[in-house]
């Protein structure tokens, strides 16, 4: 992994990951759980993205809009 395809975004961490051509946004917290859909997990997985930028949208957009927190 490169440093490109980790990012810290407000206290999550962003990693990416790449299935083929298509792009996997993997968020996990520092020393917590990540809570989404009723759940609480280590990490939460976006659905696979068409390129980079999109994976991290995605991703933003889930914790902004408290879809995982």
């Amino acid at each position: 992994m490169s440093a490109d395809d980790q990012i810290t975004y407000l206290e999550y961490k962003i990693r990416l990951g790449q299935d083929g051509t298509r792009f996997i946004a993997y968020v996990s917290r520092d020393g917590a759980l990540i809570e989404h859909d009723g759940r609480a997990s280590e990490m939460w997985a976006s659905a696979s993205c068409v390129n980079r930028d999109r994976a991290i949208h995605v991703a933003k957009t889930a914790i902004d809009t408290d879809r995982i927190r």
